[in-house]
């Protein structure tokens, strides 16, 4: 394992794409890193889907979503199949285009609003009851350098100003939104059960900082935004927690790297980390939680196995990159999964022997098993929750053949929202 030498957080937040010694070698690197970013565009797969009621019903007593006609003249694989098509190409106002791929089709950013969606949101200077028995959500916005931002608020039910809630950052991935990350994670239904505060942040341009090339100094975003919400809602800063899928999980690891006096823990879900990010470590440990799928291609695991890109490939027009496991991730400045965990066992001086135990198969159609391996104790936890034959998902999330044929398999053995908060509730600063 190749470990980048620690620098001050605080020296810069701008961070540079690896630099070779040579021209062909930083020309190479160059090429690797935008060819790993198209790849990147897989994250957009993992939307909790455009589900309206007429197009999906709940199968009673389970968190499945079974397909349902939605008009007379399409039968259900028709319509998935026209779904298909305009979850992937389909582009939000207000969101760029992405390059197009001109020998294998179109390569859009997809960010379609999801269901659920928030149930009522106010206005952006609206702020929550002083106690109120039903949740809440409202919007409100920061100035950073000179740009406004954006971020969603849910305040739980049973919400009392008169006492403290932890409160979970929630980062979406790439292309996504507050909104979208608020429908597919399933966070905010958590929050209502275990009483905490969820914050759904927009990133500018829709990608984070992630270390990969330089970018926003969204450390500073949300700096400023958790100055202004300790002053909307009551926050205990002690208990301020982040998590992130994809993009949003490569910056979740940068910001609890960079200001890790203000983060308790942190989860990633369907992410490694990147060398820049790697390059903002220093100060104290940060408790993890790792979900990571085996058949996840954006994830290179150094296995010997090769992930084709797929039908994801076809449909983001990238698949004559054929696969990112080899040195077309490292070039690109992205860690393998294993580095990644190694990374952080010495960064939290956790032991390096992990207690391994197996998840029950409480959901034996879905095509995944759960390894659970938990390295270190206390503040130097590290926890992978290794998905067997899982994809770039979110374990949990609505399993809708519309995503799950495309982004792999979505695990149902665990809920990622609430294993996740299960790993939260136990630290504090």
């Amino acid at each position: 394992m190749h470990l980048i030498p620690r620098k001050n957080p605080r020296e810069t937040r701008q961070i540079e794409a690896p630099r070779g010694g040579s021209s062909s070698e930083r020309l190479l690197n160059r090429r690797a890193g935008n060819a790993l970013f198209l790849v990147l565009l897989l994250s957009l797969a993992m939307l909790r889907a455009d589900a309206q009621q007429k197009q999906y019903e709940w199968v009673p007593g389970s968190r499945q979503a079974r397909w349902v006609n939605p008009a007379g003249n399409q039968t259900g694989s028709q319509y998935q199949s026209q779904y298909q098509r305009q979850y992937y190409q389909g582009r939000q106002p207000g969101y760029p285009a992405y390059p197009q791929n001109q020998g294998s089709g179109s390569m859009r950013q997809v960010a379609r609003q999801a269901q659920p969606q928030p149930q009522s949101v106010q206005s952006r200077s609206a702020q929550p009851a002083a106690q109120t028995t039903s949740a809440q959500d409202f919007s409100d916005t920061v100035s950073v350098g000179g740009v406004e931002r954006s971020y969603l608020i849910h305040v739980p039910r049973g919400y009392d100003s008169k006492r403290s809630y932890p409160l979970v950052m929630a980062f979406h991935g790439l292309g996504m939104n507050g909104q979208l990350m608020y429908g597919m994670s399933g966070l905010t239904g958590v929050a209502d059960r275990k009483g905490f505060v969820v914050v759904f942040p927009n990133a500018q341009g829709g990608r984070w900082q992630d270390g990969l090339t330089a970018g926003n100094d969204d450390v500073s975003y949300v700096e400023a935004m958790l100055a202004k919400l300790s002053r909307t809602v009551n926050i205990d800063s002690r208990r301020v927690y982040a998590c992130g899928i994809s993009n949003g999980g490569y910056f979740t690891q940068l910001l609890s790297l960079s200001i890790p006096e203000k983060i308790a823990a942190c989860a990633v879900v369907a992410s490694t980390l990147t060398r820049g990010g790697a390059n903002c470590a220093g100060g104290r440990s940060v408790p993890i939680v790792f979900f990571l799928g085996t058949e996840d291609p954006l994830i290179p695991w150094d296995d010997g196995r090769k992930r084709d890109l797929g039908k994801l490939g076809e449909v983001l027009g990238i698949g004559a990159l054929g696969s990112l496991d080899g040195p077309l991730a490292k070039m690109g400045g992205l860690n393998s999964a294993p580095e990644t965990i190694d990374f952080w066992i010495n960064h939290n001086g956790a032991s390096g022997n992990p207690r391994v135990s197996q998840e029950p198969d409480s959901s034996p159609r879905d095509g995944t098993r759960v390894e659970k391996q938990v390295f270190g104790s206390g503040a130097s936890s590290v926890v992978l929750y290794k998905i067997v034959g899982g994809g770039h998902t979110w374990p949990g999330c609505l399993n809708l053949r519309a995503i799950s044929d495309i982004s792999g398999p979505i695990c149902q053995d665990i809920d990622a929202s609430e294993t996740m908060w299960e790993f939260f509730r136990n630290f504090s600063r």
